[in-house]
């Protein structure tokens, strides 16, 4: 696996893997994009139906389970295997522009930042493969952005050294809706893990912030220059490969190597639907 610029990495949305009802080639075709070339995949052709998103998604759960394990995902009263990412009538935002406390961007049609699932460890998990199935695109907006892990961790490295070497030390991820039974709210972990053969990342930089607030410990400046460094990095048009994603399409993504996020959709379309499924390693 190595880094990529969005021009490089086009061509997994250009050539895209056709569905096929022979999941066992179609999943190693998804394993190689995942573990090999550039950390994600598209598989087109999938059939959907705007009336029973859960349903659709239960070709991609059978077709991705060959790769992993899938995880639960939401409130522990509410948590699914197939979980909504559709507009519900939340807001990310107070009046005052401050982050909410229990609200999932996810049922937001707020734009989204670049992160990665696995941030947190949900629930004590190790995400592996985060999965989206589009069944309902949006009118206007909601664009997918994906960022490759290695380039931004190589850009801040070569040229913010003292920034990266903060970004490799631990920092609080605030996880009070996914706090595993018997854990804390609060998770620590770097930003970038390199103590293993393969990287791992937490990125999210707004439960980082949430976590300053519920612990009373703000970041210190040394924390927002590392914090900036990073987030100029993947703001870098040419390290963004955008992608909207249409009905029928799954987008998969090796949690670790590849960041993603959304731009905002249109206020009065409540018709966007993906649902996402997440897997550890088997």
């Amino acid at each position: 696996m190595r880094d990529w610029l969005a021009e490089q990495a086009k061509s997994s949305i250009d050539l895209p893997i056709p569905y096929k009802n022979d999941h066992g080639s179609v999943a190693r075709q998804i394993s190689d994009q995942l573990n090999i070339h550039f950390g994600f995949a598209i598989v087109t052709g999938l059939s959907v139906d705007p009336l029973d998103p859960e349903g659709s998604a239960e070709v991609a759960m059978d077709l991705l389970s060959r790769l992993g394990r899938p995880l639960r995902q939401g409130p522990p009263a509410g948590s699914s295997l197939k979980w909504l990412v559709r507009y519900e009538g939340v807001d990310r935002f107070r009046s005052n522009g401050r982050f909410q406390q229990g609200v999932y961007t996810s049922k937001s049609r707020d734009a989204i930042d670049i992160h990665n699932d696995g941030a947190m460890e949900p629930y004590g998990h190790q995400i592996y493969i985060s999965s989206l199935l589009c069944v309902e695109a949006a009118a206007e907006g909601g664009r997918t952005t994906l960022v490759s892990t290695l380039t931004v961790m190589n850009i801040v490295r070569r040229e913010h050294p003292q920034h990266f070497e903060r970004l490799c030390r631990p920092f609080a991820f605030e996880r009070t809706h996914v706090t595993p039974a018997g854990g804390a709210p609060v998770f620590f972990a770097p930003v970038f893990d390199l103590s293993r053969a393969d990287v791992k990342v937490h990125w999210n930089r707004q439960r980082i912030e949430m976590a300053a607030e519920i612990t009373g410990v703000p970041l210190s400046p040394s924390e927002v220059g590392a914090l900036d460094a990073l987030d100029a990095a993947i703001m870098r048009p040419e390290v963004q490969l955008n992608h909207s994603l249409r009905p029928g399409e799954l987008l998969v993504i090796n949690d670790d190597l590849v960041l993603h996020g959304r731009s905002q959709f249109s206020g009065a379309d409540r018709r966007r639907c993906l649902v996402r499924i997440l897997f550890a390693r088997p």
